[in-house]
């Protein structure tokens, strides 16, 4: 089983990940942790798409993250499942405001910034992102599940 997760900031992707790695036994790459250091340094290309191609030669996986540059479309073709997080405005930046101060703990550096609310509340909702997603959901509509509530997201987890 191949799974692309996508979906806003503040969606959930990471926590989804996870929890269908654990259920399921399936290695998960988690494209922020890799493309980001602690500082909030973008690392190198150089060595992340070594990281991204290497991932998705094995048999099963779970990608989450947008990233179109990191093999976006051949994530897409690949993956049995894809799973659109599309959850209300409000409740990404709620998660994403709660998931900052909890990183602080582990390291991370504040990131809680005006490109960060930005960010979280309009710019990962473009029009090219929005468009990208509709796309998704129109090619691949076979594989496609799209989540727009906390508890759609709920009744799929517990379907897992």
């Amino acid at each position: 089983m191949k799974i692309t997760v996508l979906g806003y900031a503040g969606s959930g992707k990471t926590y989804l990940s996870d929890y269908i790695s654990e259920k399921k036994n399936i290695p998960v790459l988690h494209l922020d942790e890799i493309k980001w250091d602690k500082e909030w340094n973008p690392i190198d290309d150089s060595l992340v798409l070594p990281q991204v191609s290497d991932f998705m030669a094995k048999d099963r996986w779970i990608i989450d993250g947008y990233y179109k540059y990191l093999f976006y479309d051949e994530r897409l073709e690949k993956a049995d499942m894809i799973v659109l997080l599309l959850l209300p405005r409000l409740t990404c930046f709620y998660r994403a405001v709660k998931r900052t101060k909890s990183r602080r703990q582990d390291g991370y550096k504040n990131d809680l910034n005006r490109w960060f609310v930005k960010f979280t509340l309009f710019g990962c909702r473009n029009k090219e992102r929005r468009q990208s997603y509709a796309e998704i959901v129109e090619k691949y509509k076979d594989k496609t599940i799209v989540l727009k509530s906390q508890r759609q997201v709920s009744e799929f987890m517990k379907s897992i």
